[in-house]
């Protein structure tokens, strides 16, 4: 048996799946700057079916080949159901431990610059704002510290303008970070301490040497084309002034031009104004800096690739194991793609791993230049990462 998974109620804990007792149709689901999500049928004869408690009930998965945690978090709902043919079972939803984030609200905060101090910049300083406000509202398991938190902000200054204003922490994070700087976010427990930390980086995971091929281990692979995305002559925007209608431009230190131009970019599509607004942004010179770190990764790759591949780990016909954030790289002459693309989403089919997937998708600068819709609530993540 791969996989095992077991529930724990308080210190009483349950083996759900092994090699005597089974559940249906698992399947883990993770993607990029989302919760992690597990979800699976168990029936009657299971000795955890009435042992599964909305909230409370925590659940873990472990990989009986590497021996590490593929799942933990907590049962989300599990109603009951009848088949057509008197089956009877419940239909569980499970969510990662990032979402003990979103059971926490954030007080009311003016906005405020975040300086930093001798051991942290003013980034890590909001991040260890927020957790310390989130952490003292819950119960110990559901404490996250900032682990690495190595993301440039911008060029001339590390420094953030933040304020509250009461969304949960999660939501927080999602908005004021991700949202406006990009990157890459999630939540991890360490091995060293036991502890939840939260990491947030340009980057998360690392170069693979195993390629992704046709006729090897590809599912399939599409190309799109993205050129309205390009922007030859940026007006960039920050905050608006108090008491001001407009926003604030880069005029004043930019010999009184409010724009700046990418030249390579300009060179083969020719102008192409647009406009990017940074809306935590009060001082023109950072808002300079931004704009010539932003403009030039937004025009680099107007073609996109999405890639579907299968784990052949799993079934022992390929050494390394599929991670979400790794960078693999993706090759089908058939259609001309040769490109190092990173895992956005995962999909671990615990019952039948030969049919787990991954998919791989743009660089990350390219999605990060993007900003995502923030996170109304947690239902919302569930019903994205089920495809409901």
């Amino acid at each position: 048996m791969l996989y095992t998974v077991t529930i724990k109620n308080g210190e009483d804990s349950v083996r759900i799946h092994d090699r005597y007792e089974r559940i249906a149709e698992a399947k883990i689901t993770r993607e990029r700057n989302s919760i992690d999500c597990l979800t699976f049928i168990i029936y009657p004869d299971n000795p955890g079916y009435e042992a599964l408690n909305r909230l409370t009930t925590t659940i873990e998965v472990v990989n009986g080949k590497t021996g590490k945690v593929d799942f933990e978090g907590r049962v989300v709902k599990a109603p009951a159901f009848m088949d057509s043919d008197g089956t009877i079972g419940k239909s569980v939803t499970c969510e990662g431990v990032e979402a003990y984030l979103c059971d926490s609200v954030q007080p009311y905060l003016a906005e405020q610059q975040w300086s930093g101090d001798s051991s942290r910049n003013g980034l890590q300083q909001f991040i260890d704002y927020v957790l310390a406000r989130h952490n003292e509202r819950v119960e110990d398991h559901k404490k996250v510290y900032r682990g690495v938190v190595d993301l440039i902000t911008y060029q001339t200054s590390q420094g953030v303008y933040k304020g509250l204003q009461r969304d949960s922490t999660r939501e927080t994070l999602q908005s004021k970070l991700v949202d406006v700087f990009g990157g890459e976010m999630r939540v991890r427990r360490s091995s060293d301490d036991g502890k939840l930390y939260l990491d947030y980086s340009e980057k998360l995971g690392d170069d693979s040497s195993t390629t992704i091929e046709l006729a090897q281990n590809m599912a399939s692979a599409t190309l799109d084309e993205e050129p309205t995305q390009v922007i030859t002559r940026l007006y960039p925007l920050g905050k608006k002034p108090d008491g001001s209608d407009d926003y604030l431009t880069i005029a004043s230190v930019n010999s009184g031009k409010e724009y700046i131009e990418d030249a390579d970019a300009k060179a083969v599509y020719g102008v192409i104004e647009g406009t990017h607004i940074w809306e935590d942004m009060t001082v023109a010179a950072n808002l300079k800096s931004a704009a010539q770190s932003w403009l030039p990764i937004n025009n680099q790759f107007p073609t996109s690739a999405a890639v579907d591949a299968y784990d052949l780990s799993l079934i022992d016909l390929a050494p390394e194991e599929f991670r979400l954030y790794d960078w693999y790289q993706v090759k089908n002459s058939l259609i001309g793609l040769d490109q190092s693309l990173e895992v956005v989403k995962q999909v671990i089919d615990i019952n039948e791993p030969h049919n787990s997937t991954i998919e791989l998708g743009d660089s990350t600068y390219v999605q990060s230049s993007k900003a995502t819709a923030a996170i109304a609530s947690r239902v919302k993540v569930l019903e994205k990462m089920l495809g409901i």
